[in-house]
């Protein structure tokens, strides 16, 4: 056992000297990076190195205990048989991923095999001549010697007398020890003990996406890819020509589906106005409210009972509240892609979880980092679970906190750190800050199992959203008494609504997608409700609007306070979606043939034609990211 836990960190040590031999290669990249910054790459990327070596032992460690009641000359000519397979596989991958790095810009993933047996000869046009000559020479000259060396551990001959199985107990000790290497080894694959799994993101750290590139394995970036379920989203929904989806598109967003202009406010002013704010370059923060439901927010359910979300309810009055906005979809992972990067909810994918699309979205962060905002994430919980902190790193924040940044006497729940305990550590945060800024931050508490400080209500989810308002409540309330409120912008938004509230609600109900949003904040000039129609999407361009900065990149999204297009709402389940407006709403199940569902109301065909050419247009772009 002891010869393969040598193996397995001479395997990690491979990884470490590929990634400066990658940084060595492209250096007139990576020359211009420090010393400490190429520290940082080791570091950061150790992790992928350890998973990816604990992928190639995996066998190995499990044979162990095999070999243990079971000698034999074939254990000794497996792992040298082994051993030479890894190596190949490993330096023909690394060699393969320094030829393609400098035209493709990521690193090897299974795209290569893409074109490699589509076109085999434009993927190999595009290496260097030398580089292919040398492509033979270059493995042979690392896999043999290094072969050679590691196979010395399992030598062509061993004295008979080693394969003697030896007492009961001694064998009973080596199990166990071969039991527990496995599953150290378990660990070391999954990436820790934590909710999230070892996923591309994981390593990255800086908003300058070379040295994440360095950082990233690219044996690891090519198995995960290869092994995840892939898709051809351009072959998903198709519904109609796409001259007619094209056609539908430009329709709904004409004026006419619902106008901006019916939009109420304060009475002083009459009416709600295309400009809120008081400046254009405020301090914003962003709030997203973990399984926030419309149904138990007054401002958007009349039926609800004000007592679950008082905080809430007060700033949809003090502020602007949004009374007809959705949610793009179930999961948080989709939620927040939907706000922070302003693209749709998809039915059977989850766009934050491939890297590679992460870093090809346009994200509102991003144009705000542009003009001068500095960026800062904060979420109690793990913020690699789900591939969020690639995500992230992709959105522009390099400054991001997780349950990992506090003790662990702190980390009262499942998930990390309760609500009360963030909401002081971001008031911290917002009081010290000088500079022009955006800070969001992802609450917690209110994800099952709804483990909180907390107890006012029988409903353990109803008593988690109470307690959570009640932390966002006075975290409002402190920031009034600063000089930070005047020119603060506070958006509380939700990542989705919860499943199962109100009881018995299915999961297409337009109510199970109807969320709260609310403006608040020193900075705001107006007060008011918006009835637009809208979803997540739409928070991106709108922002963007009020700070006079360009969002065309933004695809998806539209500006609420705009009367000049047309508004709506819509939301994906799985396999599903759902497009709503003031009159009109279609629900579509896709695995039931694509039959309309209970609580569709469209005499004339306008909502289906609309959703499926918005849904099949989002497969589309998705396809070309």
């Amino acid at each position: 056992m002891v010869k393969k836990i040598i193996l397995y960190f001479n395997f990690v040590l491979l990884f470490v000297i590929g990634k400066y031999v990658f940084m060595l290669y492209y250096s007139d990249v990576f020359g211009a990076y420090t010393a400490w910054q190429w520290v940082q790459v080791l570091y950061f990327g150790l992790p992928h190195d350890l998973t990816s070596a604990g992928y190639l032992m995996a066998l190995p460690f499990l044979l162990q205990i095999v070999f243990v009641w079971w000698r034999g000359t074939w254990h000794r000519r497996f792992m040298r048989f082994w051993i030479g397979l890894c190596l190949f596989l490993v330096i023909f991958n690394y060699y393969s991923d320094l030829i393609l790095y400098g035209y493709w810009g990521f690193r090897l993933d299974r795209t290569a095999l893409f074109y490699l047996f589509d076109s085999p000869l434009d993927a190999l046009g595009q290496a260097p001549w030398y580089m292919l000559c040398l492509f033979p020479v270059f493995i042979f000259l690392t896999w043999w010697p290094l072969k050679h060396i590691l196979c010395r551990f399992y030598p062509e001959r061993r004295n008979g007398s080693s394969l003697v199985l030896g007492s009961r107990t001694e064998r009973s000790r080596n199990t166990f020890l071969a039991v527990l290497c496995c599953g150290l080894l378990f660990v070391a694959i999954r990436g820790g003990v934590t909710t999230s799994t070892m996923n591309v993101g994981r390593v990255y750290f800086s908003s300058e996406m070379p040295l994440n590139h360095a950082a990233t394995n690219p044996f690891f970036s090519f198995m995960s890819s290869v092994f995840k379920k892939q898709k051809d989203f351009g072959k998903q929904y198709r519904f109609m020509p796409a001259e007619e989806a094209a056609a539908a598109v430009q329709e709904m967003n004409t004026p006419g589906v619902l106008s901006a202009d019916s939009v109420s406010g304060s009475p002083e002013s009459g009416m709600l106005p295309r400009r809120l704010l008081r400046t254009d370059r405020p301090n914003v923060v962003l709030l997203i409210l973990e399984s926030f439901s419309g149904a138990a927010c007054t401002g958007v359910s009349a039926d609800a009972d004000p007592a679950i979300m008082p905080a809430v309810n007060r700033l949809y009055q003090e502020g602007i509240g949004f009374t007809n906005f959705f949610g793009n979809s179930f999961r948080t992972d989709r939620g927040v892609a939907a706000i922070m990067a302003s693209y749709p909810g998809q039915p059977t994918n989850s766009v934050m979880k491939d890297q590679n699309r992460c870093n090809r979205l346009d994200y509102f962060s991003q144009a705000m980092k542009e003009e001068g905002y500095s960026l800062h994430f904060v979420h109690g919980g793990d913020v690699n679970f789900t591939n969020m902190k690639g995500f992230l790193t992709a959105a522009g924040f390099t400054d991001i906190t997780g349950d990992t940044d506090f003790p662990v006497s702190e980390r009262l729940s499942k998930w990390g750190v309760p609500d009360g305990k963030m909401f002081d550590y971001l008031y911290d945060e917002i009081v010290a800050d000088t500079a022009r800024f955006l800070k969001v931050m992802l609450t917690l508490s209110s994800h099952e199992p709804f483990d909180v400080p907390f107890r006012h209500f029988e409903n353990p989810y109803v008593n988690s959203v109470a307690y959570a308002d009640s932390c966002l409540s006075s975290f409002v309330n402190r920031l009034k008494e600063t000089p930070a409120w005047d020119n603060l912008l506070i958006i509380g938004v939700a990542d989705h609504a919860f499943g199962n509230y109100p009881a018995g609600i299915q999961n297409h109900e337009i109510m199970r997608y109807r969320i709260p949003m609310f403006w608040a904040g020193g900075a705001l000039a107006a007060s008011g409700t918006c009835p637009t129609y809208g979803s997540q999407t739409d928070l991106g361009a709108t922002l963007l609007n009020q700070l006079e900065i360009g969002h065309d990149q933004l695809k998806f999204s539209k500006d609420l306070l705009d009367p000049t297009i047309g508004h709506y709402g819509f939301y994906a389940f799985s396999d599903g979606f759902g497009f709503v407006t003031d009159s009109i709403r279609y629900i579509q199940d896709n695995a039931r043939n694509g039959q309309a569902l209970s609580g569709s109301y469209d005499p004339d065909g306008l909502a289906e034609r609309w959703g499926k050419a918005y849904l099949q247009t989002l497969y589309d772009d998705l396809s070309k990211r």
